[in-house]
């Protein structure tokens, strides 16, 4: 089968890296390690997991953040990952096969795997803590059990991923897709599902006023589930432009705050100060203090430079809540002590409390969409065959330009 594979090489990684400071290009070149290969199906790792034939497999800023070499190569992430690995855990895709273990699932059914190799997926048994409580993106397991250490679908090298045309699943990672929602819309499912779980970690109160740093798909997923969720907060979005301003306010922002990417971090802090009441104050070099600020920030960016921002933009004792997944990075720690700030990390997916039960966030996400409370159409805008994965990289190198919101890649 066709897959997009990819690989950490120690000398070509350095070059890479250089190079790429000249052109992205370097990074789906052939000194790259990207590379689309004919492959044998992974084996089912055991009698309660299935084989799934892919639709789409989505391309997520995770994945990006590796191929353009934007990890630190010390990142404690590499420690739990095997290469080389097929890329992909965002999916929508149908049942090939079925263990003989595997029951309340049939060949032919429409579902998303949910990526996690927590507990369950390893047979650890009894979990761990963050597993038992429901939060297995949180698993304390993921280097042990009876199949090989992985986190997620499409990082580790026994299950494949969905940039491909198949991948397996641990039976427990399945859930069924809505028959009335199409393929189209069941690809987001998995990013706005971590955007409704960062909301859920922390809903703004009606009275609240709210910043969100970001203005892509985690940045829309936002804004969409504040609103899902029932908040009547003031929500204000920073953006680099008007259709990433246009973008966040038909997805429930009520301003927009525009700030190319040219634009000076003063020009950036000015405007934000005028929106919020609050003062901008220069420093040395080029830095910037902050005086007042909003009562929760979402960084959905995830650099050390937004979460810098975040950190300043948000008043004494409020909140910022990290969305975009940040890794080794420079940040300016002065604002978390000296406003006394609250900072919540938030990673994926898990079982919320929800509605006064307990549901897995895709499920939360499948209810939402059947009240006609979260709209997820328009938010897939490219699709791209595997073999045409240069052209989507360069595209995705600069999302700005391209008008890109969520892209995947079909399977053949």
């Amino acid at each position: 089968m066709k897959a997009l594979t990819f690989d950490i090489n120690r000398i070509r990684w350095p070059i890479c890296k250089v190079l790429g400071w000249v052109s992205p290009r370097v990074f789906w070149s052939r000194l790259s390690g990207l590379r689309l290969r004919e492959i044998e199906p992974p084996p089912l790792p055991g009698p309660d997991w299935v084989r799934l034939r892919t639709i789409l497999g989505g391309i997520c800023g995770t994945d990006l953040t590796s191929i353009f070499q934007r990890n630190h190569p010390a990142s404690v992430l590499r420690v739990m990952t095997r290469f080389p690995v097929v890329l992909g855990h965002e999916n929508v895709a149908v049942i090939e096969e079925v263990g003989p273990a595997v029951t309340g699932w049939q060949v032919g059914q429409r579902v998303i795997a949910e990526s996690s190799l927590s507990c369950a997926v390893r047979g650890i048994d009894p979990p761990c803590g963050p597993c038992a409580a429901g939060r297995f993106t949180l698993c304390e397991r993921f280097l042990d059990g009876n199949v090989p250490p992985g986190m997620m679908i499409g990082w580790n090298n026994f299950t494949g991923g969905s940039w491909s045309d198949g991948f397996v699943a641990h039976a427990s990672q399945l859930h069924a897709v809505p028959t009335s929602l199409p393929d189209e819309q069941a690809i987001v499912v998995d990013p706005v599902a971590g955007a409704v779980h960062a909301v859920l970690r922390r809903l703004p109160a009606d009275d609240e006023r709210v910043l969100i740093l970001g203005a892509g798909m985690l940045g829309i997923g936002i804004a969409k589930a504040i609103r899902a969720l029932g908040s009547r907060a003031h929500v204000t979005a920073l953006t680099r432009s008007e259709l990433q301003a246009k973008r966040m306010r038909d997805a429930g922002s009520d301003e927009a705050i525009c700030c190319p990417r040219a634009a000076s971090s003063g020009h950036r802090y000015d405007a934000v100060a005028a929106a919020v009441g609050g003062r901008r104050l220069h420093a040395m070099f080029g830095n910037q203090a902050f005086i007042g600020g909003y009562d929760v920030t979402y960084d959905c960016v995830g650099t050390g430079g937004s979460l810098t921002d975040a950190m300043k933009f948000t008043r004494g004792r409020g909140t910022v809540v990290l969305v975009g997944t940040s890794q080794i990075t420079v940040v300016d720690t002065t604002p978390l002590w000296m406003t006394e700030l609250n900072v919540i990390g938030c990673n994926g997916r898990q079982y919320e409390a929800y509605d006064g039960r307990t549901e897995h966030t895709y499920e939360v996400v499948f209810d939402l969409v059947a009240r006609g409370r979260l709209s997820l159409d328009g938010l897939l805008t490219h699709t791209f065959a595997l073999a045409d994965y240069r052209r989507a990289l360069a595209l995705l190198s600069s999302p700005g330009r391209s008008g890109i919101i969520k892209a995947a890649f079909r399977a053949t």
